[in-house]
């Protein structure tokens, strides 16, 4: 505890019955009343301590029942340091203290407390800078003059009470003293004249019987007394004046003292001094160059070193003062008495100096000595070989083998040709092979040597480079193996179907071939599987091998050295196992014919083993069950290999009807074939038919086409836009067979229109069941922006012309149209894949024996007749007649939706076929009562044409075949004035105005 603080002890007793009695006894504090508390008992006492009062307080427990019991604690009395003392080696000194420099002495700080201040409790201070952390103020090596000056001895205590809940106390006090470090002279400065000349650091020269002065400088503590000393002689003074009149050598000697008297110790007396020589300068003599090592053999007149070698040389001579080196040369120029050059080159050869130069000195006078010492530089180094490249030739060919090369120095040259593989070698510098061939081929080296002596080595070196280089041999590509991994050798392999077949194929060639692997069909068609370029193998798998797999696989290669035309090739046959099947590109199932004629299915397999012809059966539907049919009048089979046709001669009525092909070759299962015959019939009706790509002025239309009834068959394509009465028509002819998709591009359209469309196909026999009908529309061009005014003003007037033209020029077109009529036209207009826009025929308008309705023979109903009496889904009117061209008036009160509407503008819908100007309802008719119903179940609207009076021309429906031509108006045209009058049927018209 802290002196003068007062603490708080309390002891404490647990168990007994009863509990103990506690007594203190410590520094006569005072007592707390007991403390009984959950089966124990306690007591405080409460203190105060002074210093150097340390003792113990114990609390005694007694018991009724038992032996008195003790607890005791020590007390600590706890106090600051007191203010530091300083003692030198043990001796006390005051606060300043003399020292001698480099003294071992040290200066250790006393104080005392408690607790007793440790060494760590020391701190020496040299102004802000801690200089010791104990209580010995040292130095290491010794004290130093810049150690002088004012310390501060710092010491810090602190007093940690026991109570953990009171604060600890640190207690710091200080003292200074100073440092007074004596030390003797330094080694005294030689100046030249005066006490601020020059330094002489060493040496001087002096012109004989000439007077020179000399001053002698020293630091010392306390201030030094001076003495010359010259030969024998002795000056006491700091400044000396002498003469020499000798050539000899001599020196000059100045010595600094003082008295050193330290506060703990004895005194001394240093000095200290410091001499000056007197030289005779002369020039430098006999230059000699050495070499490797400094005093090695003298160089001559020539020195020979190998190229890439370190260049050492030393050059020397007696001077005095001592001289300065130079070396010059070819590409040398360097200073110093050694000349050290790495990796030496060859452009450094030849006359090589070492110059010497020294100044002497006669006081401020300077004059220069010079002498040098010349030699050659010889450069060796080994002959070396050109870059040698590849050598390439063909088999068969002559070549030259030559190694070209710089020679060395010296020149003299061996040259060897050597064959790595077998070591044979050439010894002429060159090796002629007249024919080469393939062992020819392979790595070979050149090698050039010299012989070389290098100046201070008893051995020869022997100077080498080699090259290694190639000698390729082209050579023609070979087939070298070919097959099946599982049958490496087999030219002929029969697998089973699924099985994978594994081939693979080498070749031996140089350069490296095109290696083609492929197959042979049975009509020998070869077909390229895969090809490498640049290989020597190749490996081709068939995984899960089929019938369509078993044919001759070949493999052949060619290089540049390879014609491919004769390039060697392998062969193997391979054979799959498998049940017959289509053999892929197929004949018509479905074919047509006329009574009285011919018709002849034919149809070919795949197949392994091949069917023999008693493989394929023919059967023809007797209408409850296949019948197998045989060679005979009514029928020819002609079964061969893996092909077979079927012809049925003198068609009958009972021959329509359907045939099934049954072909067998012992692999299960069998293959069976439906063929059916057909009298010829009307098309079927495109299917799949988009628009699409559509632009303001153009749409493209595809579909697929269907069978063509046995006939070849036209497609026909009807498209106006909304709003307008007339259909526009392309057509676009059947091709080959084969060919079953189709586009046209319809062009000429308006912008940001729609366009109703129809597809169908007709052929002889008439038109398709049902046809196809869309709706498009034309992107919108948008418009310039406005002119400025005057463009704006000139624009507007060019318009009003334009406007007056365009309404004349429509009078002279309505007037044309009425006068002039078209038969069986076609426009000029050619459109895409050479097609061409037609509209419809139009014939004289006078015709006048018109019945008041026209039955149209054109349609064909797409219902069995049972179906009859079912309500039409659509309704057309459409009727043909030779002359006129006057369209009759369809109920449309069920017509499509507009725009506004919310209308699809891409719709497809099947209709029963009409031709053309087909108006359309999409529902049925509200009254159907009465219906007109050809023969084959067509059901037409119900059009009443009413008797017009006379003079006037009757109402008729125009047909597909008699179609109406529009003129082609070309509005930049002028037209002459109109006649004054125009005759037509032979009466008077009144003159025609603009």
């Amino acid at each position: 505890m802290i002196e003068n603080s007062t603490e708080r002890l309390t002891c404490r007793s647990t168990g007994g019955n009863p509990l103990a009695s506690l007594a203190w006894s410590c520094y006569s504090g005072t007592e707390s009343n007991l403390n009984i508390n959950n089966g124990s008992v306690s007591r405080s006492v409460q203190f105060t301590a002074r210093r150097n009062q340390d003792n113990t307080c114990t609390c005694t427990a007694t018991h009724e029942a038992g032996p008195l019991q003790q607890a005791t604690l020590g007390i600590n009395i706890m106090y600051p340091p007191s203010t530091p003392e300083f003692k030198v080696n043990g001796t006390p000194v005051g606060v300043v203290i003399s020292m001698i420099i480099d003294s071992a002495q040290t200066v250790t700080c006393h104080s005392f407390g408690k607790p007793n201040p440790s060494n760590n409790n020391f701190t020496w201070t040299k102004g802000s800078t801690i200089v010791s952390s104990n209580s010995v103020l040292s130095w290491t090596g010794g004290i130093r003059i810049q150690d002088g000056g004012s310390y501060k001895c710092i010491v810090s205590t602190t007093m940690t009470p026991s109570n953990t809940s009171k604060t600890p106390v640190t207690t710091e006090v200080s003292s200074y003293v100073t440092m007074n470090v004596l030390y003797a002279p330094s080694t005294p400065e030689i100046r030249m004249n005066t006490l601020n000349g020059e330094v002489i650091t060493d040496q001087i020269t002096v012109v004989i019987n000439r007077q020179f002065e000399l001053a002698c400088t020293a630091t010392a503590h306390p201030t030094a007394n001076y003495s010359w000393t010259v030969d024998s002689r002795t000056y006491q003074t700091q400044i000396l004046q002498d003469t020499i009149n000798t050539k000899t050598n001599t020196s000059g000697t100045c010595t600094a003292h003082n008295v050193l008297k330290p506060s703990v110790g004895i005194a001394q007396t240093p000095s200290s001094s410091a001499s000056i020589a007197v030289y005779i300068n002369y020039p430098p003599e006999s230059v000699t160059v050495r070499h490797t090592i400094e005093n090695g053999d003298i160089v001559l007149s020539k020195f020979n070193i190998m190229e890439r070698a370190t260049l050492l040389l030393f050059c020397e001579s007696q001077s005095n003062p001592s001289s300065a080196f130079s070396w010059t040369g070819s590409n040398i120029s360097q200073t110093g008495s050694v000349l050290l050059r790495n990796n030496i080159s060859r452009s450094e050869k030849g006359n090589l100096s070492c110059t010497a130069r020294n100044t002497m000195t006669h006081m401020d006078q300077p004059l220069e000595g010079l002498s040098s010492a010349n030699f050659t530089l010889n450069i060796l180094y080994s002959p070396r070989l050109h870059q040698l490249s590849r050598l390439n030739a063909l088999e068969g060919e002559n070549i030259t083998l030559k190694c070209e090369y710089e020679p060395g120095n010296p020149i003299e040259t061996t040259v060897v040709i050597a064959r790595l593989n077998d070591r044979i070698t050439w010894t002429d510098g060159t090796h002629f092979i007249p024919s080469l061939k393939r062992t020819d081929a392979g790595m070979y080296n050149c090698t050039v040597r010299n012989i070389m002596q290098p100046t201070g080595q008893l051995n020869e070196i022997v100077g080498e480079d080699t090259e290694i280089f190639q000698v390729n041999v082209w050579y023609k590509t070979s087939v070298s193996k070919f097959g099946l991994t599982s049958y490496s050798d087999a030219n002929n392999v029969t697998v089973d179907e699924n099985a994978t077949l594994n081939f693979f194929c080498e070749v031996d060639s140089n350069p490296n071939s095109t290696i083609v692997f492929g197959r042979s069909d049975r009509l020998l068609n070869n077909t390229t599987l895969k090809k490498n370029d640049g290989f020597l193998h190749l490996a081709f798998d068939v995984q899960q091998a089929g019938c369509l797999d078993t044919a001759s696989y070949y493999c052949f290669g060619y290089n540049n050295y390879t014609e491919i035309e004769t390039a060697p090739r392998k062969q193997i046959d391979v054979y799959v196992r498998c049940s017959p099947r289509a053999s892929g590109g197929q004949w018509e199932s479905n074919i047509t014919g006329a009574a009285g004629g011919n018709a002849t299915f034919s149809f070919d397999v795949v197949a392994y083993p091949v069917p023999n012809k008693e493989g394929y059966v023919w059967h023809k539907w007797n209408g409850t069950t296949y019948s197998k049919v045989h060679n005979s009048d009514k029928y020819t089979i002609n079964n061969a290999g893996v092909s077979t046709t079927f012809t049925i001669n003198a068609i009958e009525q009972e021959d329509f009807s359907t045939y099934l092909l049954t072909v067998s070759n012992g692999i299960i299962p069998d293959f069976n074939k439906l063929f059916n015959l057909r009298s010829q019939d009307v098309p079927q009706c495109p299917a799949d038919v988009t628009i699409s790509a559509t632009t303001s002025s153009s749409a493209i239309v595809e579909w697929n086409s269907q069978f063509n009834g046995g006939l070849q068959q036209t497609f026909v394509i009807l498209y106006k836009a909304i709003g307008s009465s007339d259909y526009l028509v392309l057509t676009e002819d059947e091709l080959e067979r084969q060919k079953t998709h189709y586009e046209v591009t319809i062009t000429g359209l308006k912008d940001g229109s729609t366009y109703d469309v129809i597809m169908f196909s007709r052929n002889e026999k008439g038109n398709c069941k049902q046809n196809n009908s869309l709706q498009f529309d034309t992107e919108l061009l948008v418009d310039d922006p406005p002119l400025p005014n005057a463009a704006l003003i000139g624009g507007l007037a060019g318009g009003i012309s334009a406007v007056s033209v365009a309404f004349f020029v429509v009078v002279v077109v309505l007037f044309l149209r009425k006068r002039m009529s078209y038969k069986n036209g076609e426009s000029r207009q050619a459109l895409t894949k050479g097609q061409k826009l037609r509209t419809l025929n139009a014939v004289e308008e006078d015709a006048d024996d018109l019945p008041d309705e026209v039955e149209n023979p054109m349609y064909e109903s797409s219902q069995p007749a049972a179906m009859k009496q079912d309500s039409p889904d659509v309704l057309y009117a459409l009727s043909k007649k030779k002359d006129g061209d006057i369209y009759a008036v369809v109920d449309k009160t069920n017509k499509r939706p507009t725009k506004s509407q919310g209308t699809k503008k891409q719709k497809n819908d099947a209709h029963d076929n009409a031709g053309f100007d087909i108006y359309e309802n999409n529902q049925s008719p509200q009254h159907p009562a009465k219906k007109n119903v050809n023969h084959d179940g067509l059901v037409y609207a119900d059009i009443v044409f009413a008797n017009p009076p006379k003079g006037q021309k009757r109402l008729v429906i125009h047909g597909i075949d008699d179609m109406t031509v529009y003129a082609d108006v070309d509005l930049t045209k002028k037209v002459d004035p109109f006649p004054d009058s125009d005759e037509e049927d032979g009466g008077k018209k009144e003159p025609n105005k603009k």
